[in-house]
């Protein structure tokens, strides 16, 4: 008992209390903007044009130039874009120590991108000159070199498939070949090999789907279309033996 008993006393357990509240307050923060970095976002406010060719990549919603501009401003060299050597991949049970899988997901990398600073609208290796022209420069620049600006989930995609081919990971090696390609010099972009390789690796997803659905079609014709035409029609599609 106190000889003061009008001065309060301090609870051990409220003492305890204030900084976990504290860290728990500041986690919680922390992953709210986790969750806005992972958030789909379908349309960021971008103006101008598209990105060249953008048609053939097939995409659900547009692509623009400004938001490619967003995604490769952020991106300085393969060594920036994560730390591979300490990935979720490299602590799989069962992998080798002296060379584990160096696996970045495509989730991983949108919010890797959306986090990073920017580093400044890159010039095209072609005419010097901003990347989509000094008026999309000056009507977007301000966007997306904000912290935390809105870049479309449809220009990350791009991006990514113009190294993964269409896998949902991405390995350094391919990040590298694709990135000297692309971005010969850390201010400096090639526009036009960007968007061939976007192009090739969106293929890729393209033709694995039409593969796999012509398999399904000659499995499906050869076991169950074939033998019922020439068991009721006596009609021969030309499945041979895989038909009778």
């Amino acid at each position: 008992m106190s000889q003061y008993p009008n001065t309060p006393q301090s609870n051990p357990i409220q003492s305890h209390t204030l900084p976990m509240n504290a860290f728990c307050n500041t986690s919680h923060v922390q992953t709210l903007k986790e969750t806005a970095f992972r958030k789909y976002v379908a349309d960021s406010g971008a103006t101008g044009p598209n990105l060249p060719a953008s048609q053939l990549l097939f995409a659900n919603e547009r692509i623009p130039l400004a938001d490619i501009v967003a995604v490769l401003g952020r991106i300085e060299d393969v060594t920036s874009l994560a730390d591979w050597k300490n990935l979720p991949s490299t602590r799989l049970m069962g992998v080798s120590e002296s060379a584990p899988p160096q696996w970045l997901p495509r989730k991983a990398f949108k919010v890797y991108v959306r986090k990073s600073k920017f580093l400044g609208w890159p010039t095209d290796t072609k005419t010097g000159l901003p990347v989509g022209g000094e008026e999309l420069q000056k009507a977007e620049q301000a966007r997306v070199s904000k912290k935390g600006a809105l870049i479309s989930d449809a220009a990350l995609d791009a991006v990514f498939d113009s190294w993964a081919w269409g896998a949902s990971i991405a390995t350094p090696d391919k990040v590298n070949g694709t990135l000297r390609m692309v971005k010969p010099g850390k201010t400096e972009v090639n526009l036009d090999e960007f968007v061939g390789a976007a192009i090739r690796g969106r293929s890729t997803t393209f033709l694995a789907a039409f593969t796999f659905v012509v398999i399904q079609l000659v499995t499906f014709g050869s076991l169950f279309i074939g033998p019922a035409l020439r068991m009721f029609f006596d009609i021969d599609i030309g499945f041979g033996e895989l038909g009778r």
